[in-house]
């Protein structure tokens, strides 16, 4: 139950903050844009009711669930979203503590709450983003996950109005884990769709990615790169940005090789990806 306060942002970043600006680099993800839009319209408006001594909705939890395939922009619309929240005066701090499994569950009896409770005690005043978070759940009978999970709900209970909890990962998993513990489902009322990228936000994200990086892709790579992308993404646990990641690190290896052998290279040559380079992701 997190209510806007008046709180001043003291980061000059944050004071100049420009939602549309920030969303603006975000490829595709109109659904997502839209959610973080109207988060912000709401909760400024919460905020000059409350200035005015108006009624204010007290029930208002804050915490999300992100559903969706993997490199789908979940980690970075998160950032966005703690940006808003200090921004207006939700949060007092802008970060964001990114954790999963791995640091949370311990491997024997009395350390996987403390290590949660670590965790969490560090992003206080922030974000908590928990990546893959259904695999808390996925252990045997024996397995420590579950310690965390309840851990996490009774911290959430007791620090609510001083932290925001964002849970992510697939979507099937993310449902299943939902009926993991009772109280998470009233607890994470904001359920968001991460929706996989067309080919066309693709090429988008793949172009600005080698850009990025000082190579440029000639049209027979593009062309290639268009194809290789349009049969990739009917596989449903494609990996989206991580999937053009891999492209361009195989990319970037079969140009040098390509040029291995040549001795008398320019700058052209060296910066551009022709469509023998692309291979699969």
């Amino acid at each position: 139950m997190i209510i806007p306060s008046d709180i001043e942002p003291k980061s000059t970043e944050l004071i100049n903050f420009d939602l549309e600006a920030e969303l603006s680099k975000i490829i595709g993800l109109d659904e997502v844009k839209d959610y973080i839009r109207s988060l912000n319209a709401r909760l400024r408006v919460q905020k000059e009711r409350k200035k005015l001594g108006l009624t204010v909705d007290e029930s208002m939890t804050l915490h999300m669930i992100f559903k969706g395939n993997p490199g789908t922009g979940k980690t970075m619309v998160a950032r966005t979203i703690a940006q808003v929240l200090y921004n207006i005066g939700v949060i007092k701090t802008n970060k964001l503590v990114e954790t999963d499994r791995s640091l949370l569950v311990a491997g024997y009896v009395g350390q996987t709450a403390i290590q949660t409770r670590e965790i969490f005690m560090n992003a206080l005043d922030g974000v908590l983003f928990i990546d893959e978070a259904y695999a808390l759940a996925q252990g045997g009978v024996s397995d420590f996950g579950k310690e965390a999970i309840d851990t996490l709900v009774k911290l959430m209970d007791d620090y609510r109005d001083r932290i925001v909890i964002v849970l992510a990962g697939y979507s099937r998993n993310m449902d299943s884990f939902l009926t993991v513990n009772p109280g998470l489902k009233s607890r994470f009322p904001n359920i968001i769709t991460f929706e996989n990228y067309n080919t066309g936000q693709l090429m988008q994200i793949s172009e600005k990615f080698f850009v990025g990086k000082g190579y440029e892709l000639d049209e027979s790579a593009k062309i290639k790169l268009s194809d290789l992308l349009e049969d990739a993404r009917l596989d449903p646990y494609f990996g989206n940005g991580r999937y053009v990641r891999n492209v361009y690190e195989k990319a970037v290896n079969n140009q040098a090789i390509r040029l291995s052998s040549d001795t008398d290279l320019t700058r052209e040559d060296l910066i551009t990806i022709s469509g023998s380079d692309i291979g699969g992701g």
